[in-house]
């Protein structure tokens, strides 16, 4: 039995490939292995590799120094222009033990499999990889939250909306392009070509995600999202109406400044 460590680590909200790919090419030790729409993946030796997926995941198969993990993290975001996150290093580690003599599985802190296959550990690495974006964007979600809550507690304290309507419309560009990120980058509603032509393949891809919890917690950043879609929609309106009230008392106003200013000219003296 052989138990190999794994990695996956959020770097940057996207990567360019492209950049990377041609910045790494002089690299003899550094050689491509496979190519796909959204990730590179590196074969370092027979049994260490380098994932490098677009939306922003660097995970590391075989590797257990972590001076070394860093190392090639920092060479796998060289090349992008998108700017390093700057909160705290979202990390999920994992492992894949090879043993032969038991039945494959996806367990909590480890996936079993038989042979060491690349097909199989490929399906491993986007999955887990997947779990670490998703991470982030909970944490994105999270924050949008805390905002909604800011807003809705003076407005309960208050009665008026604490914010501004370009502070909403920042939110609700944020929540969009969250939803954006999760359907065209993440791929996250999308199975790997092997899993259709595969059963293996499928069960293990399956598991993954239920272990992984992605389903779940997709629904639940989801139902997240619509509220403060609901909530900014709400605010909006609201905003409206405030200003719509303030332009009526502003002709008013004018209207009755105009009559005063009137008067004096058909009154008698």
């Amino acid at each position: 039995m052989q138990r190999f460590p794994l990695s996956a680590h959020y770097v940057k909200t996207s990567l360019n490939l492209a950049k990377i790919e041609q910045k790494n090419s002089d690299l003899p030790l550094f050689s491509l292995f496979r190519k796909e729409r959204n990730a590179l993946i590196y074969r370092i030796t027979e049994s260490q590799y380098v994932a490098i997926y677009s939306f922003g995941v660097v995970t590391v198969f075989g590797f257990d120094d972590k001076k070394e993990i860093a190392k090639l993290i920092k060479r796998c975001a060289v090349g992008d222009d998108t700017p390093t996150i700057e909160v705290k290093p979202i990390t999920e580690d994992y492992a894949v033990v090879i043993d032969p003599e038991q039945p494959e599985s996806v367990e909590f802190d480890f996936t079993r499999l038989k042979q060491l296959t690349v097909e199989k550990l490929l399906l491993v690495f986007h999955v887990v990889a997947q779990s670490v974006a998703i991470d982030f964007l909970e944490s994105q979600v999270h924050e949008s939250m805390q905002d909604i809550e800011r807003i809705h507690g003076a407005l309960a304290k208050r009665g008026s909306l604490a914010t501004d309507g370009r502070s909403i419309l920042k939110m609700v560009g944020k929540n969009g392009n969250i939803i954006h990120f999760i359907i065209n980058r993440l791929s996250l509603l999308d199975k790997p070509d092997i899993t259709w032509e595969d059963k293996e393949a499928e069960a293990l891809f399956t598991g993954l995600r239920k272990m992984f919890e992605l389903d779940d917690r997709f629904s639940a950043m989801r139902y997240k999202l619509d509220f403060i879609h609901d909530s900014s929609e709400t605010m909006m309106t609201a905003l409206h109406t405030k200003r719509a009230e303030l332009m009526e008392l502003t002709v008013i106003l004018l209207i009755a400044i105009e009559i005063i200013m009137f008067l004096p000219g058909v009154l008698p003296h």
